[in-house]
């Protein structure tokens, strides 16, 4: 069993709140990456994008992963791009079970379409943009992943939680 569990998933697709109760469940700490590059900086991730630019982001974000994922003991929610670079997901399968949420593009415009906090998604059609990223990107989560768990508008999430739980205590 690998000392940690990563989340990754497209925007939306629950990693923060998945994890928060996952960690909980299994006495672990819990790091939101997206909230940790905010901190550090100091700024949103629309400042972060707008004043520095999305490859600095990038930067930063591989950083907090390789620090965060060389602790033991912790859960890792992710950012929905984490998956672009080839080193955030080497850092993260050295240590961690990686599970993909994988969520249906419905259900993230449901969860997002009000959140002004998604530089990638500031665009005139918002459902389009998510459907184009998630087609990009999606191959690349499933490849990346060691459990794929679907998720869609019905999904329970304590049920998400124990299925994760019990798979990574197994694995």
């Amino acid at each position: 069993m690998k000392d940690n569990i990563a989340l990754i998933g497209f925007m939306g697709s629950g990693k923060t709140t998945v994890g928060k109760i996952l960690a909980r469940y299994l006495d672990m700490k819990f790091i939101d990456i997206d909230r940790a590059i905010c901190a550090r900086e100091k700024k949103t991730i629309p400042e972060i994008f707008e004043e520095k630019g999305e490859d600095y982001f990038r930067r930063l974000e591989r950083l907090i992963i390789e620090e965060e994922s060389s602790e033991n003991n912790i859960v890792i929610a992710t950012g929905g791009g984490v998956i672009i670079d080839n080193e955030n997901i080497k850092n993260l399968k050295k240590t961690s079970y990686v599970v993909y949420l994988d969520c249906d593009v419905e259900t993230i415009y449901q969860r997002v379409k009000r959140n002004k906090n998604r530089p990638l998604l500031n665009v005139e059609n918002m459902y389009e943009k998510i459907e184009e990223l998630y087609n990009k990107r999606r191959t690349l989560y499933s490849i990346s992943s060691d459990l794929t768990i679907a998720i869609n508008k019905n999904t329970n999430i304590y049920d998400t939680v124990e299925n994760i739980k019990n798979a990574y205590i197994l694995s």
